[in-house]
């Protein structure tokens, strides 16, 4: 809020200004020694050795090497941002000043008076600098463009409209680099200020007053108006182009944002410091900001100013609207730091959890939450050249009293979840939300940019103290309910007892919140969602906790299969439905929500379940706090119908049919027989056969029995492929079994395994690639097929359970000619790409091969080598053309040349293996003139994420390496393997390994000591160099690629 104010206050003295006559007066008629403006002719400049530019090193002086043509000046960036543009562009001065189209030198006159100016039309910039991968592109909503400084403080604004008129009058907003006299005498590129005040940069010429660079804004104040304060043309680092109107900071009052994925997003707030768990949607959080005509209305909770922030690579400034995190601790029954007393608000730390279970390693004191003025806004000094070397000053803090927010939205957008979300914008990075905790600096190189806690899920005030649960919380009468049991019987596919048990609240509890339990396995278990349940003929919403059926009678108990009927039961009421149903994903019919798991809810809104509304423990709402007369005064809560209640959500997206059976106390599991499995009759012979799992390629060599292998019923699935004849004809089949690749998994697959050959009673054998056995292939309707070892065949096309065990031959027991089930008792069915499926028939051995292992490339096992053929570009640009070198990955890790291995200490990444960067691109393009002298080098990511890596390192970086903190030297390598292990592309992936972390490939950078630039799903590497020769007219030998 204070620095809108002081912009407010700025703009009122500047119209008292122009009111009284006060600002400027036309140069020619003070200094009439200055020639006249119209006979200064500029249409015969040659901008390619322009003496405005820092890359000539430019400057009419008597010193010729004045220092402007220097990675700090010309390695800096201007950045092309905002909701209007499609991907983000960092600018070089470098790159600018290398190209020639779209430069305009021209006469400017501010409150120092007329002088030439020289830079780039704004308009071109935006609208004609499409080509390669720099390329800018707006968006069909792009509207206008704020210009701002290297602060990201506001310098000017322009509509689309006002910027193309300007260029097509002759007089453009210049996006200047130089400045002259009009007698020709003086001209030179813009420098950085000096560190102190009344000093100057070396560069600096007194007749220019070159300073307050290296680029600034220029345009003509009298055609479109003064938008710079005191009329004076001032530095420009960032283009932020926008859309005429924009959404809001709310997810709750904007179209594509109002969604159940981010509305009815769940915060939870609990610890020592409250005395319970409260758990808040999104949409209650944002209904806490009111705002009125002028904005967020004062004394409540919310909040929204302009914070400064840094990471390791950049400052910048962004708009946050919020909720002030002590003032809605406090709403919510946290007691004032004063209340507290200084010790107890000292030692009271405040902790977050995202999304994925992982702490941030970001806390603060309620001591620190109550003190806002800890929090500065700071400007970056121009004399901070990002090298260390500079000592900031008292100068650089511009104000102070920002409060720590819980914020929902950034510069006018709401924040999504993922890049990958329909509502995210690539040119504002509006992702990592829907809440986001942002804070400003505490010191002059805090890096707070760097740890923002995105992805809030959890926070903590003081001990954490699980007030949620019967197991862990203080409340006895609560605690008590721990003990309550809940029966759970599962009959087998014979009639026999498989399981019979009481199963506790606390045990129930304990899957998810057990000391032990590692966080991948609590994910699995733990849902915590809005479920709608009838209540008095109604349907209302409430967040209930607990664990899934699925992973409850899966995994926890461990039921052998899933075929057959659950019952639950509370000795009154009770609910019948298949397991199949049970497991199948649900909705929220009111919020319009799906992807809901049925549940064993043991907590609702926050605090354990009671039995009934009387008893101890009960808690009908509590009591809120409110700053303003609109905050609800209370929490409702009603945590009645437990300890256990059954949750099933809807089956319909479009009607509400969620259901509740409270205060469950039975659960009985009947499993039914598998009609394809070999268990009865003629069939039973059969069982004993073996499949063996061997070759080198496995850890250890494995034999199942057919008995086995049917047992394996959490994992068999019942497919439909479509089998092609010897004639060409199809016809559909439906089998049951056991995915292949799972077996492997189970038995122990090495990460250089190979080819599989299959053995068959026979004695054939074929041999196929292990990506095949692996991979997952979609037919016509969509559903999606893997290689099975099959043991029976579907007998009834209307009937999934329906099915015949496979006999060996026609002429075995058991055979039904019209069903044609022999070929086995197992038979090998691998889908192909096109939708059609190849049988093996008699299989009996499953040999798995192993690949010598010479480099960690993704050759070394199939596990890997869907990647192989991953393109990668390498683009050479200029002026004038672009030469484009297309290659694979494979090819990549071919080049055993360029291929190093070395321990990196960036990300904590460990062992790196990969090519060399810049002797790969002086490999390819030894033949292109001027390219061990590029203008910058710039490595991108899959998702538009990309770093100029010569603007960080400089070409000593590139030709010698980055040194490390020791001074050793590390290579910026175009990385392909870490630890021992290939890259892949997510954490999901089969190839990845917790031990390597091999994720964000397959090809990422890795640059010592530089998180940013080490550019993870890196698919092209653009490197641009001067001159305007046509590269693909130049004769070389490209090579095969």
């Amino acid at each position: 809020m204070k620095r809108r104010q002081k912009i407010v206050l700025l703009t009122m003295l500047l119209i008292m200004a122009l009111l009284t006559g006060c600002v400027g007066t036309d140069t020619k008629e003070t200094d009439p020694s200055q020639p006249d403006i119209s006979e200064i002719d500029f249409s015969d400049v040659d901008f390619s050795t322009s003496v405005f530019k820092h890359v000539t090193n430019g400057g009419v002086t008597d010193n010729d090497i004045l220092p402007y043509n220097v990675d700090v000046i010309t390695g800096a960036t201007m950045t092309v941002e905002g909701p209007a543009v499609v991907t983000s562009i960092p600018l070089s001065v470098r790159e600018l000043e290398n190209r020639n189209a779209g430069l305009v030198r021209g006469v400017y006159e501010d409150s120092s008076g007329a002088r030439i100016y020289e830079g780039m039309d704004l308009a071109y910039l935006l609208y004609e600098m499409t080509d390669g991968d720099n390329g800018i592109f707006l968006t069909d909503k792009a509207y206008q463009v704020e210009l701002k400084n290297h602060n990201r403080v506001h310098v000017a604004t322009f509509t689309l409209d006002e910027i193309l008129k300007a260029s097509a009058d002759g007089r453009p907003v210049l996006l200047a680099y130089g400045v002259g006299t009009l007698d020709g005498k003086h001209a030179a590129p813009f420098v950085f200020d000096a560190v102190g005040e009344g000093e100057h940069s070396l560069g600096y010429v007194p007749e220019l007053d070159n300073e307050d660079g290296c680029i600034r804004l220029v345009y003509d104040m009298e055609n479109l108006g003064v938008g710079a304060v005191d009329r004076v043309f001032t530095n420009v680092a960032y283009i932020y182009v926008s859309e005429e109107s924009e959404p809001g900071f709310k997810h709750t009052e904007a179209e594509a944002f109002d969604v159940s994925r981010y509305t009815d997003y769940i915060v939870t707030f609990r610890g020592a410091g409250l005395g319970y768990e409260i758990d808040l949607t999104v949409r209650q959080l944002e209904d806490l900001v009111i705002h009125d005509s002028d904005g967020i209305i004062p004394g409540g909770i919310g909040y929204a100013d302009d914070y400064s922030l840094a990471n390791n690579a950049y400052w910048y400034v962004n708009s946050f609207e919020g909720l002030d995190l002590y003032k809605l601790l406090m709403y919510l029954g946290m007691d004032s730091a004063e209340s507290m007393g200084l010790q107890k608000a000292r030692t009271t730390l405040v902790h977050f959890i995202a999304a994925d279970g992982v702490p941030s390693s970001e806390t603060f004191s309620v001591d620190t939450l109550a003190s806002p003025d800890i929090f500065g806004f700071y400007n970056r000094n121009a004399a901070d050249h990002g090298d260390g070397s500079y000592v900031p000053t008292n100068a650089d803090l511009e104000d102070t009293g920002y409060p720590v927010l819980l914020a929902y939205g950034v510069n006018n957008y709401p924040y999504t979840i993922q890049k990958t979300d329909p509502a995210y914008v690539s040119g504002l990075s509006n992702s990592g939300g829907p809440m986001r905790v942002v804070f400003g600096k505490t010191q002059y190189n805090h890096a707070n940019g760097s740890n923002q806690v995105q992805f809030l899920s959890e926070l903590i005030v003081g001990e954490d103290i699980l007030y949620n649960t019967h197991q862990y919380t203080p409340d006895q009468a609560l605690h008590a309910l721990a003990d309550e049991t809940i029966a759970v019987r599962v009959q087998g596919e014979d009639g026999s007892v498989l399981i019979n048990r009481n199963l506790t609240v606390g045990e129930l509890e304990d899957l998810v919140y057990g000391a032990m339990v590692s966080r991948d396995a609590k994910k699995a278990a733990h849902r915590k969602d809005s479920y709608e349940i009838p209540v008095n003929g109604e349907y209302e919403t409430h967040i209930f906790e607990g664990v899934t059926l699925e992973y409850l009678l899966m995994e926890a108990m461990g039921i052998p299969g899933k075929n057959g009927m659950a019952t639950f039961s509370n000795g009154e009421d009770q609910i019948t439905l298949p397991l199949e149903e049970l497991f199948r994903l649900g909705y929220n019919a009111d919020l319009e929500r799906g992807n809901m798991s049925a549940i064993l809810a043991f907590a609702k809104n926050g605090t354990p379940l009671t039995v009934d509304t009387g008893d101890a423990g009960y808690v009908s709402e509590r009591k809120l706090y409110p700053f303003l007369d609109s905050d609800p005064n209370v929490y409702p809560v009603d945590n009645s119908g437990g300890p256990v209640a059954l949750i099933l959500p809807g089956s319909s997206p479009e009607e509400s049919t969620g259901r509740i059976l409270s205060s469950l106390n039975e659960i009985e599991i009947t499993l039914i027989p598998d009609a394809y499995a070999h268990l009865d009759g003629v069939y039973r012979t059969s069982r004993a056969e073996t499949i063996l799992l061997t070759g080198l390629g496995l850890d250890k060599e494995h034999s199942l029995t057919l008995e086995e292998i049917e047992g394996r019923q959490r994992i068999a699935q019942t497919l439909d492929f479509t089998l092609l004849s010897d004639d060409g004809s199809a016809s559909q089949a439906r089998y049951r079994g056991v995915p292949v690749y799972s077996l492997f998994i189970e038995t122990g697959i090495k990460n250089n395994a190979g080819d599989v050959t299959i053995h068959t009673a026979g004695g054939e054998s074929v041999t196929v690639s292990l990506s095949s056995l692996k991979r997952n292939v979609k037919d016509e309707s969509g559903n999606e097929l893997c290689a099975i070892l099959a043991y029976g065949i579907g007998t009834d096309e209307d009937d999934r359970l329906a099915g015949l065990p496979l006999t060996a031959t026609p002429d075995n027991p058991g055979y039904v000619a019209s069903v044609g089930n022999d070929g086995g008792p197992l038979a090998l069915l691998i889908p192909n790409e096109d939708g059609t499926t190849r049988r093996i028939d008699h299989v009996t051995s499953l040999e798995v091969s192993a690949r010598e292992i010479d480099t960690w490339s993704h050759w070394m096992s199939d596990v890997f080598e869907e990647f192989l053929e991953t393109p990668f570009t390498l683009t050479i640009r200029n002026d004038a053309s672009e030469w484009i070198g297309e290659y694979t990955l494979g090819y990549l890790e071919n080049m055993k040349d360029l291929i190093v291995r070395d321990d990196y200490t960036v990300l904590d990444l460990g062992e790196c293996e990969g090519v060399d960067i810049w002797k790969f691109v002086l490999k390819e393009a030894v033949w292109i003139p001027g390219i061990d002298d590029p203008i910058s080098i710039t490595a991108y990511a899959s998702d538009g994420y990309k770093n100029d890596l010569l603007s960080v390192f400089s070409m000593d970086g590139l030709r010698l390496g980055v040194p490390n903190e020791d001074g050793d030297r590390k290579p910026l390598i175009l990385c392909y393997a870490i630890n021992g292990y290939p890259l892949v592309d997510s954490e999901s992936h089969e190839g990845y390994t917790g031990l390597a972390g091999n994720s964000g490939g397959p090809l990422r950078i890795v640059a010592e000591t530089n998180q940013g630039a080490s550019v993870k799903y890196c698919v092209k590497v653009v490197v641009t160099i001067k001159g305007s020769e046509d590269l693909n007219s130049i004769d070389h030998n490209e090579g095969s690629k």
